[in-house]
C-alpha cells in the first residue's frame, strides 16, 4: 500500500507540474506539490511502516518490504527533484560564476537537505520518539545546535538558527 501510494503521488505530481520537463523555480520548491502532496501521505504511510518495523523480527519479508518502500521513496524523490536542482545550479553558475555559485548553492543544498530529511522522517521516522522529543523541547528542554563547528545550547524559548 505504501509503495503504491508513493508511486501514485509521484506520478500525480509529475503530471501536474510537467516534471521532469519543466523544473520548479528554486524559491517555490518548498511550497510546491513536490512537498505538500508527499507530506499529505506521510502520516498514514508512517503508521503502516511502523507496523512493518515492529514485525521485522518475525520474517525476512518484512525487511524486504521496508527496503522496497525506502527504495521507492528515494527513487521518487530523486525523479521529482533532479532537474530542478540541476537547473538551479546551472542558473547560479551562469549568474554568479563558479565561486558565487558554490557559496549560494551550499546554502540552497543545506536547506534542501534539511527539508528532505524532515520529509523522510515523516515517512520512516519513529513518530513516538519525535513526539516525545518535541514535547520535551516545548517544556523548556535544551537542544544542541551545531553552528559553524561550534556546539551551542539553546532553550526552546530562544530563537532558532537563521532560516536558510
Amino acid at each position: 500500500a505504501v509503495v503504491d501510494r508513493i508511486k501514485q503521488t509521484s506520478s500525480d505530481v509529475q503530471a501536474v507540474l510537467k516534471l521532469p520537463r519543466v523544473p520548479i523555480a528554486a524559491d517555490k520548491l518548498e511550497a510546491s506539490l513536490v512537498y505538500t502532496r508527499f507530506h499529505g501521505i506521510s502520516s498514514r504511510s508512517n503508521m503502516l511502516l511502523t507496523i512493518v518495523r515492529k514485525r521485522l523480527h518475525r520474517s525476512e519479508s518484512y525487511g524486504e518490504l521496508l527496503t522496497l518502500c525506502r527504495n521507492t521513496y528515494c527513487g521518487a524523490r530523486e525523479t521529482l527533484l533532479r532537474n530542478t536542482v540541476r537547473a538551479h545550479m546551472d542558473k547560479l553558475k551562469d549568474q554568479h560564476g563558479l565561486v558565487g555559485m558554490t557559496r549560494l548553492a551550499s546554502v540552497f543544498l543545506i536547506r534542501l537537505c534539511t527539508v528532505e530529511t524532515a520529509l523522510y522522517l515523516d515517512f520512516f521516522g519513529d513518530s513516538q520518539k519525535r513526539q516525545k522529543s518535541t514535547s520535551e523541547n516545548q517544556d523548556g528542554g535544551e537542544a544542541v545546535v551545531m553552528m559553524r563547528g561550534d556546539t551551542k545550547k539553546k532553550t526552546a524559548n530562544a530563537p532558532a538558527a537563521a532560516t536558510l
